[in-house]
């Protein structure tokens, strides 16, 4: 929809009344410089009088040139005068330097010019020689002020800013009154008229190419987090409008989704004097430089953040939709507006502002508004039916499994059993469908089912066991296509493919009971002594020896993010230890802050430690409670403690983004929660699930540990204690929170064929 300029103008005019009224001072200044419809003088000489000659500077630059005619060339002087006048260093400082050098050399000559100007300002300069220093900084105010009175005059008679002077007399909120009539739908709901009219608004700057207007009003306004430009300033090495850009929308203590994108933008700091490098066309973390990792990881953050995920959808509506209304109204409202009409007759009417009649439609039916059905209380899922379950393939032992994770591109599931024997299930076809597929893995005759792998040698993977077995901890880690793992003896290395050993090291005393790599080909070795062990693998020397727990070493986490390692004991004691030096920053006992139920409350193992995907938070598991840490301090920010029926706790993971905590019970239960407020989002009763062995029937079947997929948040593993590993998934694309969507029948639909 095109306008003539007296309609552009009008239009303008309107919303920088909204903006002054709305106090959206920068983006109406920023307005006023891209459309030059209005010269604020007001604005202009504020900024004189407070010495703000740049910013005064800029903004008469937006609207001419120096070069335009003989007033504007005189109200450059002027300024650069004032400026000289003003300058602190007369002593051929830089400052002054610089403004003889850079303003004097725009100050065009023209034919009827002489050298009088140029002969004022150097004894402009040789004054202040004489003049001592702190003379020069005392009562500037008059100077500035008769400068603000030459100015305006010249502005008065310069033929670019004559007819901008002066803002036209409107009615009090004349563009929200405007759209209210035109759309008294939505009136009526709070914020939403102001709302849609805000991002009428940002369509038009963007149509307008008002650029520096549109993304500042997207931080005044903040109802559109614009990911886009945020990627764009990035990419281009502006880290420092980047922040800004971040910061007007939410702050590094709001959540910690907002504290791991202020963290990557530091990162990309760091990184700013190194080339940017171009991601692979397969569009693999693995493949990409760690520049590109870290603005994936900025917009996937952005994407999870709670401030920020509800703002990052730019409303659908018809091109130039603020234009079009103004297109039906201007003959009213110029009548009714400009002339104080208060006739309200033959006001054109929309039903709505934003959106389109198509979205609109699917929005809302005869019965009112759909999208998808949540439920106010826990899912309880009691049978097969309510979700998707799968039994891996067994024929080996039937002994507790006491260790379960999936390999880090989630083809295979790897377990390890008290009888210190591994079992690997992958997927037959290709390792990679079980990751692109993963809904439909349950789907009969759709893709292979997953198998217990076993190599044309004929080995197996079993680790030597700790001569007294009641004693022995189980522990493995996965590093390529190589698995270090422990059952009390020494630590066994095999190679995943072949199932062969390939090394052994360590001894059975004192006994390894937990190890993590580090980054650096650091394998970091927990001992029952309570000693911490850092092994440089390239060497296959000791580079340090950690002392600072009394009992067992429990467990062991490692934050890329804050370069720390953080180690546990059976005793409850927290460590916090710099990779960078090894010094131990911290340590707290986590048994100690809250009381438990009371029949743990003589149950103070620390069962596990986690830090969150993005390496910020620790996840302490305790028997009788979970707890979020803050990764730095150690300070527990959040706990939970499970209702008294649910009995010990035996294992609990993050979702591949965080965003919930599994929790397995000695109950028989797996409870799925919200991992920012503990609020129980669903309930899977795995005994219901799971058939029990002819061969070795137990009165009680739990998960002895739970392993999260790495890429999909809602498909998990659970080991079990009669020795099967169960994979688990809700049938429904929304979650394990989400309820099966109602057909137009109020029944519930038959399709639950949903892809990632």
């Amino acid at each position: 929809m095109i306008l003539d300029e007296k309609n552009r103008k009008n239009l303008v005019f309107l919303i920088l009344q909204f903006f002054d009224e709305e106090g959206y001072e920068e983006s109406l200044h920023l307005l006023e410089q891209d459309s030059r419809v209005f010269f604020d003088f007001s604005y202009f000489s504020n900024a004189i009088l407070n010495g703000n000659f740049k910013e005064a500077d800029d903004y008469l630059l937006a609207f001419t040139r120096p070069e335009a005619n003989t007033y504007s060339r005189k109200m450059f002087f002027d300024l650069f005068k004032r400026k000289l006048s003003e300058a602190p260093d007369r002593s051929g400082g830089s400052e002054a330097v610089n403004i003889f050098s850079k303003d004097l050399r725009r100050i065009p000559v023209l034919k009827d010019d002489s050298f009088d100007d140029l002969v004022e300002v150097i004894a402009v300069d040789d004054m202040r020689q004489g003049i001592p220093e702190e003379t020069c900084c005392v009562d500037k105010a008059p100077g500035r002020a008769k400068l603000c009175v030459d100015l305006h005059k010249l502005a008065e008679s310069n033929p670019c800013l004559c007819d901008k002077l002066e803002f036209p007399s409107l009615n009090k909120s004349a563009l929200l009154s405007l759209i209210s009539l035109i759309c008294p739908n939505c009136s009526g709901r709070n914020g939403g008229l102001k709302e849609d009219l805000i991002c009428l608004i940002l369509q038009f700057l963007y149509e307008a190419k008002y650029k520096n207007t549109l993304h500042k009003l997207e931080q005044e306004t903040k109802v559109f987090f614009n990911l886009n430009y945020l990627a764009e300033v990035m990419k281009l090495g502006e880290y420092g409008k980047a922040e800004e850009y971040l910061g007007a929308f939410t702050d590094s203590k709001d959540n910690k989704y907002s504290k791991a994108m202020f963290l990557e933008i530091q990162k990309l700091i760091c990184l700013q004097s190194t080339e940017w490098e171009v991601a692979t066309p397969t569009g693999s973390l693995d493949n990409m430089s760690p520049k590109i990792k870290l603005h994936a990881s900025v917009a996937m953050l952005a994407k999870k953040n709670p401030v920020l995920k509800d703002k990052l959808k730019f409303p659908s509506m018809e091109k130039s939709r603020l234009l079009t209304l103004m297109k039906q109204t201007m003959d009213w409202w110029t009548s009714s507006t400009c002339n104080s009409s208060s006739s309200l007759e033959n006001v054109p009417v929309v039903s709505y502002l934003c959106g389109t009649p198509s979205s609109l439609r699917k929005k809302f039916n005869k019965t009112g508004p759909r999208k998808k059905v949540v439920n106010c209380k826990p899912n309880e899922i009691n049978d097969p039916s309510q979700c998707n379950a799968l039994v891996l393939p067994d024929y080996c032992s039937e002994e507790r499994v006491a260790r379960l994770t999936y390999s880090p591109s989630g083809d295979y599931i790897l377990a390890l059993a008290e009888d210190a024997t591994h079992k690997l299930w992958t997927w037959a076809s290709s390792q990679n469908e079980f990751c692109k597929y993963t809904p439909r893995i349950l789907k009969e005759n759709v893709f292979p089912k997953p198998q217990l792998h076993q190599p044309q040698s004929g080995k197996t993977m079993k680790n030597e066991m700790a001569a007294s077995v009641q004693n022995s901890t189980s522990c493995f880690a996965i590093k390529g296509s190589y698995l270090f793992s422990t059952s009390g003896g020494k630590i066994a290395v095999f190679d995943v493919k072949s199932f062969e050993k390939v090394a052994a090291f360590g001894s059975p005393t004192p006994m390894a009971t937990y190890f993590i790599f580090i980054p650096g080909d650091l394998l970091a070795v927990g001992l029952d002594d309570g000693s911490i062990f850092i092994h440089c693998l390239s060497s296959r020397k000791v580079k340090e020896k950690l002392e600072g727990h009394d009992q067992k070493i429990a467990c062991l986490a490692f934050s890329r993010c804050f370069n720390v390692l953080v180690s546990s004991d059976s005793d409850g004691k927290l460590c916090l230890w710099s990779t960078k030096s090894w010094v131990k920053l911290t340590s707290k006992n986590s048994t100690r802050k809250f009381c438990t139920r009371s029949n743990h409350e003589s149950t103070s193992l620390v069962t596990h430690i986690q830090f969150d995907p993005y390496q910020i938070e620790l996840l302490v598991v305790h028997e009788g409670w979970i707890g979020i840490y803050e990764a730095r301090t150690l300070d527990c920010r959040l706990q939970w403690i499970p209702d008294e029926s649910d009995n010990a706790i035996t294992s609990a993971t993050y979702s591949s983004d965080g965003e919930i905590i599994y929790v397995g019970f000695r109950s028989g239960f797996i409870k799925i929660v919200d991992s920012r407020t503990f609020m129980t989002v669903c309930r899977i009763n795995l005994t219901s699930l799971t058939q029990p062995s002819p061969n070795n029937i137990r009165l009680e079947v739990y998960p002895t540990v739970v392993a999260a997929h790495p890429s999909h948040p809602s498909q998990i593993s659970a080991g079990l204690s009669n020795g099967k590993v169960i994979v688990l998934q809700p049938l429904w694309s929304g979650g394990w929170g989400e309820a099966a969507p109602l057909d137009d029948n109020g029944g519930y639909s038959n399709d639950s064929d949903h892809s990632y």
